[in-house]
């Protein structure tokens, strides 16, 4: 559908609505993706949904329906069976009316044409070329190739009205030749800026060099986390610092608002149009914004939903889908050299989960390499290790970071933590 379609619909929604708390939210997407494991093509996948969604209220009952019944000359009908629903709510006592009139949205260019349009021999060709390395180097390959689109309208009864589309290409990698195994994940808003083919390459060269690993000896090491393995703790920092649950007294950032919660040298924000695109709103129709969550260690914002903020005084704050840990120059190369005595070099965790999440204690394994490093030089490669870690410990001891790169919805840099008993 266009951009006028499915604004079409959503203003009938909201014109022929019998309650004065409305929201309406129509999704078009697709994801179309090509996997393949055991150096082979299993599955090729092309799925398109098309939903509206109905939040209506009336003043202290709300009842949220979903249909996929697309057409106008079906709202009538659609908002019957959402009426009746409705009737039957009990009161909210968290109720709160759709966003105030006058919301202003973000203009967001996320959108690429030949992406949406990606004929799918581009995806099979580059399984093929993942697979094709992986056989002539006596590897397996598995991963998932694939791209995807979202097309959003949304409309308040309060006078909002909004459109949004987006587009995202990606390749998730796995080479192994048994234990010795490498991993890459790329994200992009074009298919065009995947550099899948460099990766393939770079892949197969680090499954050559995790060949051989050795039992880690206990001791004192400087950690050095690749942008995948510092990426992969950051979503457990972001789940735990909404400001309800903190003050509530449940999550290790109660009562820290304005504290110093790791170094100085570990910013984290959040950017609307950054060097990733984000959402221009959410699915109640509120403007997104830039946010400073973390500034120079200091815990600065939290994100708060508008319930929450009425009652607390706070301003509504939410992370518009994207989070960005501000870097510093040089690769993980770079880092690696110019680490003194010894150190790890951690390419990904997997597998991890909370341990206590009022102390944000986590637990996790190893995996695709772990390296021995010793004044700046790879040693040999290490057996992969369950580990447990606070993730704010260890941003609080970040002696060196590198260049951001893109890892799914996060921007993230290599970084070098200070010696950590293992």
């Amino acid at each position: 559908m266009t951009k006028d379609e499915l604004l079409e619909v959503i203003e009938a929604v909201l014109e022929k609505a019998e309650v004065p708390d409305v929201v309406a939210a129509l999704t078009e997407s697709r994801d179309a993706a090509v996997r393949f494991g055991q150096n082979r093509i299993t599955q090729n996948m092309d799925t398109f949904e098309r939903k509206l969604r109905i939040t209506l209220g009336d003043g202290s009952r709300k009842t949220v329906y979903s249909t996929h019944r697309i057409d106008v000359d079906a709202v009538p009908d659609i908002l019957e069976k959402a009426m009746d629903m409705l009737k039957t709510a009990s009161p909210d006592p968290e109720y709160m009316p759709p966003v105030p009139a006058g919301q202003i949205y973000p203009v967001v260019d996320a959108w690429d044409s030949r992406t949406a349009d990606a004929d799918p021999s581009e995806r099979i060709e580059a399984a093929a070329r993942a697979i094709g390395t992986a056989k002539k180097n006596g590897m397996e390959a598995a991963g998932l190739v694939g791209v995807s689109y979202e097309n959003t309208a949304i409309g308040t009864s309060t006078g909002n009205l909004a459109y949004h589309r987006s587009t995202d290409a990606y390749m998730r990698l796995t080479l192994d030749r048994g234990k010795p195994s490498s991993f890459r994940d790329l994200s992009a808003e074009a298919w065009d800026d995947l550099p899948v083919d460099s990766a393939i390459r770079e892949v197969a060269a680090e499954v050559e060099a995790d060949e051989n690993q050795k039992e880690l000896e206990p001791g004192e090491y400087r950690l050095i986390f690749e942008p995948e393995a510092a990426g992969n703790l950051l979503p457990f920092i972001a789940w735990s610092m909404n400001a309800r649950p903190a003050d509530e007294g449940l999550t290790i950032f109660s009562g820290r608002q304005g504290e110093m919660v790791t170094g100085g040298n570990f910013t984290m924000t959040s950017e609307v149009n950054g060097v990733l695109k984000g959402t221009p709103f959410n699915s109640e129709g509120l403007a997104s914004g830039d946010a400073l969550w973390i500034d120079k260690g200091r815990l600065v914002n939290q994100p708060c939903t508008r319930y929450w903020a009425q009652k607390t005084g706070r301003e509504p704050l939410f992370i518009p889908g994207t989070l960005a840990i501000e870097g510093d120059s040089g690769s993980v190369e770079d880092l690696v050299s110019s680490t003194p005595g010894r150190a790890l070099l951690f390419r990904r965790f997997w597998y991890i989960r909370f341990v206590d999440q009022k102390e944000l204690s986590l637990t996790g394994m190893t995996r695709d390499g772990v390296f021995l490093v010793e004044d700046g030089k790879i040693i040999h490669p290490v057996k992969d290790f369950r580990w447990n870690w606070k993730p704010l410990d260890l941003f609080s001891r970040i002696e060196k970071l590198g260049a951001p790169q893109r890892k799914g919805q996060i921007s993230v840099p290599p970084m070098v933590i200070g010696p950590t008993a293992l």
